[in-house]
Formats: C-alpha cells, structure tokens, sequence
C-alpha cells in the first residue's frame, strides 16, 4: 500500500472566514474615521480653490492690463452661499464692470465642495493691471461642522489663507 503525501498547503474555509471578518470590521473603523476628517479636508480644498481662482484674476488682470473683480453677492447668489462672479471693468473711467465672457467656464464660479459655503466678507477685492489689489477682502468660508477659514487679501496683492 502506498500513500501519497502531499506537498499543498492551504488554509481551511474558516481560516479565511476569520480573515475577512477582521479585515471588514477594521475597513468600517477606518472609514467612519474618514468621516469625521471629511468636512476639514473639503474646507481647506474649497479655500484653496478659492485662492487659486483669486490668483488667476490677478493674472488676467495684468495679461489683458484691465481691472478685475470677484464680486460676492447675496443678491446674485444662484442656490448657496457659495458662488461668486468674476467681473471686467474700469474704475478710472467710471464705466460700469461686466461679467467676464472671454471664457465660459470663467464667468460665474461656485465653491464645489459639498458641505462648504461663503459667510460673510468685507470687500470685493479688486486686481489692477500692475498686481496690486485696492479693495482689500477678507472672505470667511465655513463647514457644516462649523469650522471656519479666512481668506484675506494685501496691497500688495498676496491672497493669505488663515485658520
């Protein structure tokens, strides 16, 4: 008689059972830990956007040598609190701005972090030609969590992102 040995080895249907019982039960403790960390993540990335757009009417201010603004306006907001217009004009003339229609997609801009929205701010921050902002803002952006960040402008053009 001769037995064959065998050179598998494996784990048993349990062994894998158990496994996948503690590999789900720590993916659900980690998620809801994404959740709570959520709302922090969308409120920096909606004031970085915010900035970011801010930067680029500075620079199209100086490319097309005209003044710009981005207006924030309780009147002309469409659904939230978190839209605002980017506008061309002339102060020095006395001529009225006029939402900018170069671009499309530049128009009319919205905060597109769920759950993130404009409060409050002190200015329109106006960009001249030469890099400088004359209206100086300060726009205050907050979570549904309550938590709150400050983005203010300088003279001198820099757009500061402050807790």
């Amino acid at each position: 008689m001769t037995h064959l040995k065998s050179n598998f080895l494996a784990f048993t249907i349990v062994e894998l059972l158990v496994a996948m019982t503690i590999l789900s039960t720590f993916s659900a403790i980690c998620l809801m830990g994404i959740q709570y960390y959520l709302p922090g993540y969308r409120l920096k990335a909606a004031a970085f956007q915010l900035k970011s757009d801010m930067q680029k009417v500075a620079s199209f201010a100086a490319k097309t040598n005209s003044q710009y603004r981005v207006v924030f306006d309780y009147n002309k907001m469409f659904v939230k609190t978190g839209d605002y217009e980017i506008q061309k004009g002339n102060a020095m003339k006395l001529s009225v701005y006029k939402p900018e229609n170069q671009d499309r997609t530049f128009q009319v801009r919205h905060i597109d972090q769920i759950g993130v929205f404009i409060v409050s701010w002190t200015n329109n921050p106006v960009f001249q030609p030469d890099g400088t902002i004359t209206s100086l803002a300060s726009i205050i952006l907050e979570n549904i969590k309550g938590q709150q960040l400050k983005i203010s402008t300088s003279m001198a053009g820099r757009i500061r992102i402050q807790e």
